[in-house]
């Protein structure tokens, strides 16, 4: 299972460094990574997207090889959000690292999870959709409740 998660991890690791994405963490089976920070970057929005699509393409890639092994394939779920953050070195005196802390965090885990409910693999929040220079490949899904929130948020499936 280790090994399993470590190519997986790579393959994803690669799509998001290749798109400007920086990778925070590795939770569990969990990718936690940002684009635009520490280094500001007005097209943010787009460089997830294209991340996204580009760890789509490298599952399925990666998958092939899996099933050709006689292994079975792995699904991904992906939530890709916009919002301010605070982002600094957190931690104790024995042990810091870099980390983002905030609402838009906790919003991005709660629009992953909707995958499951969805049926999607990647999900997009309209925050994000309005920050893209093109919504190519958007598909509005209905406004949900999540927990934290009063108000609906609006998803996109991103294909």
């Amino acid at each position: 299972m280790v090994a399993d998660l470590n190519a997986y991890f790579s393959e994803m690791d690669a799509a998001i460094r290749a798109h400007g994405g920086l990778v925070l963490q590795f939770i569990g089976d969990e990718i936690e990574a940002v684009f635009g920070a520490p280094i500001e970057d007005a097209r943010h929005a787009d460089a997830a997207v294209a991340a996204a699509r580009e760890m789509g393409q490298r599952l399925d890639a990666w998958n092939a090889a899996r099933r050709a092994a006689g292994k079975t394939g792995l699904r991904h779920g992906i939530g890709i959000h916009t919002g301010t953050v605070i982002a600094g070195n957190i931690g104790s005196m024995q042990r810091m690292s870099y980390a983002l802390v905030g609402d838009a965090v906790n919003l991005t885990s709660r629009i992953q999870a909707l995958n499951k409910d969805f049926g999607t693999d990647m999900l997009v929040s309209g925050a994000t959709r309005d920050r893209l220079s093109s919504t190519d490949g958007l598909e509005s899904l209905p406004a949900v409740h999540v927990k934290g929130r009063s108000a609906e948020v609006a998803v996109f499936a991103l294909r």
